[in-house]
């Protein structure tokens, strides 16, 4: 004779629990997964915050340096020069401008580009 109470031998369920029972587990289960998702998004920001970091500090942008010693061009161009004029010795308002002793020439650096803006 079998009593009702137990479920059969072959039953992988095991016996049926009680509806309080079935209801704090799963509360239990939900404030358990709660936690952990809450633990991996805190990991995964401070992780991306320290690659960032980390790439920030390795990988350095390029700076716009001028050199000591600026390298004149190897060209076919003429030197101009200027004739020089008489200036007052205190300069004021009656002063002229004065044109560059030398003509500009290009740089053999690369231009820099800043992309963005309003």
């Amino acid at each position: 004779m079998e009593s009702s109470d137990q479920p059969p031998v072959n039953d992988p369920r095991g016996p049926e629990p009680s509806p309080r029972r079935a209801v704090l587990a799963r509360d239990a289960g939900l404030r358990r997964i709660s936690k952990i998702t809450r633990w991996l998004v805190g990991g995964a920001l401070g992780l991306s915050g320290a690659l960032a970091l980390l790439a920030a500090n390795a990988f350095h942008g390029r700076t716009v340096t001028t050199p000591a010693h600026p390298t004149t061009p190897t060209s076919t161009a003429p030197a101009t020069t200027t004739p020089s004029t008489t200036t007052p010795s205190t300069p004021g308002p009656s002063s002229q401008i004065q044109p560059p002793t030398q003509a500009p020439a290009p740089t053999p650096a690369a231009p820099v580009v800043v992309s963005g803006g309003s």
